[in-house]
């Protein structure tokens, strides 16, 4: 019997990342738990925020009506594009919307309204306690206020099972939509303040200064960093200094970006100056979210590999899921060989594969959404095999290795090894199974710059239980 397991119960699923954090599998389909303490405590907190912070917009919205409601109407829309864009960065999960809504309410209420009461005393401190001249005070002040309020979201929404933060690249997302909800709320006030001659050329104007070109450099970018900090802490198998390091590292790092961005150094030109202190923030940003992609890439090959049965999602699979690039290309092939009926068959099982890896990776192998996602992919291959039969094509695109007749490894078989696999972490130590088996999700990826080939090679057998071999998907070594 698998640890964890009870007499008379159906075992529960698998989780499939070696973390030192333990996980707690998910109650709820969303981020609303009404049997977590958190997530009450995150309401109650942006309740107060919005008791803080909804006087000040709405004196804005009164004082200069136009304006006001243009300001409003601008920084909404910009919003609303720019959570299009980040779903389009997301390689392989699509979050929740009502995940998505809370994490966007916490950094647009919750965050400011507390930092509407913390920044002035935090300004007063700054100011009584280091010598700096008035213009360098909100340089100190405001990060260290802003940061760590915004920081606390991604942290509430961690410890939430059922907001499924699996990963750093996880951790990123929301951290980015946290910071999303602030830039939002504060250049809303900005704009309605600066804006307040009346005229549209004003807001316009505050919407590419604040968003258009700082936007690349601004709330989310730093809260993005702290948040890929969280993901990684809940999440690695490294050890607990490590994870702190990495966690309060982002942190700082966040605040830091902030300040030098907030400094008054080449204040000479707005433009020159955001552009001037806004590049080597967005290049520290590209360099961590590079870094927080190729975990979640070593993550969902090791799932492939080692986890989700091969007839569903095999190695040869992944490497053609790996990429959106990659993807594109297949489903190119696809409608060459057996036209636009199977490239659109292979795009629906294309997602469907990718959903399965996800559900695989937040709620664990086994799980109801596992198992409904398996039966889709198992219909969707099947519709594809038949239009590439129909079209005369004997392997299409995008299939990936077959297993013959009699070699199909069973969903209860990869069940019960996984379960021996985890009962080795509690015997072993999860740090001497993550050492001794590190490199097998690893030397799945493949490299930039190899080609992916249209019917690639069958996979290696899937181990056995005796095997002295199991997944370290979350692994902490990198690619040689």
């Amino acid at each position: 019997m698998s640890a964890g397991a009870v007499p008379g119960r159906e075992p529960a699923p698998t989780t499939v990342a070696i973390a030192t954090v333990k996980r707690r599998l998910p109650r709820t389909p969303t981020f609303v738990d009404t049997r977590s303490l958190v997530f009450w405590a995150g309401v109650a907190v942006t309740l107060f925020g919005l008791i803080t912070w909804m006087p000040l917009v709405l004196t804005r919205l009164q004082s200069h009506p136009a304006t006001g409601v243009m300001s409003a109407m601008v920084w909404l829309l910009y919003g609303f594009v720019f959570i299009v864009i980040l779903y389009r960065m997301e390689l392989f999960e699509r979050r929740s919307p009502v995940t998505v809504l809370g994490a966007l309410a916490w950094g647009a209420i919750a965050a400011p309204g507390l930092a509407a009461v913390a920044a002035p005393a935090m300004h007063d401190v700054i100011a009584a306690t280091l010598p700096l001249s008035e213009p360098w005070v909100p340089s100190f002040a405001a990060p260290l206020v802003e940061e760590p309020l915004k920081w606390l979201g991604i942290v509430a929404l961690a410890l939430i099972p059922g907001a499924r933060l699996r990963s750093a690249a996880d951790g990123l997302f929301y951290g980015a939509v946290i910071g999303l909800g602030f830039q939002i709320s504060e250049s809303f006030l900005y704009t309605a303040v600066v804006s307040a001659d009346g005229t549209a050329g004003t807001v316009f104007a505050m919407l590419m200064l604040r968003g258009v070109v700082g936007g690349l450099w601004n709330h989310p970018t730093y809260s993005a960093m702290a948040g890929a900090g969280v993901g990684y802490f809940f999440n690695a198998s490294a050890s607990a200094a490590r994870r702190w390091a990495v966690m309060i590292g982002t942190l700082a790092l966040a605040i830091v970006v902030h300040g030098f961005f907030n400094t008054p150094i080449v204040n000479t030109n707005v433009w020159i100056s955001s552009l001037t202190k806004g590049v080597p923030v967005l290049i520290l940003f590209l360099f961590v979210l590079r870094w927080a992609h190729l975990r979640e890439r070593r993550t969902f090959a090791g799932l492939a590999a080692e986890v989700v049965p091969d007839d569903l999602v095999s190695p040869a699979h992944f490497r053609l899921l790996a990429t959106r690039r990659t993807r594109r290309e297949v489903r190119r092939d696809a409608k060459r060989a057996a036209g636009r009926g199977a490239a659109r068959a292979l795009k629906y099982l294309q997602g469907a594969q990718l959903s399965l890896l996800t559900a695989t990776h937040e709620d664990g192998w086994g799980s109801p959404r596992t198992v409904e996602l398996s039966e889709d992919v198992a219909e969707l291959r099947r519709d594809l095999i038949d239009i590439y039969a129909d079209a005369g094509v004997t392997r299409g695109p995008g299939l990936g290795w077959i297993a013959p007749p009699g070699t199909e490894v069973s969903a209860r078989a990869w069940q019960r090894w996984a379960g021996e696999t985890r009962e080795r972490i509690d015997t072993e130590g999860i740090r001497q199974v993550a050492r001794t088996t590190g490199q097998i999700a690893v030397r799945k990826i493949p490299r930039p710059g190899r080609t992916v080939a249209a019917s690639p090679a069958p996979p290696p057998t899937p181990p056995s239980p005796e095997d002295n071999h199991s997944p370290s998907l979350d692994s902490d070594h990198d690619p040689q």
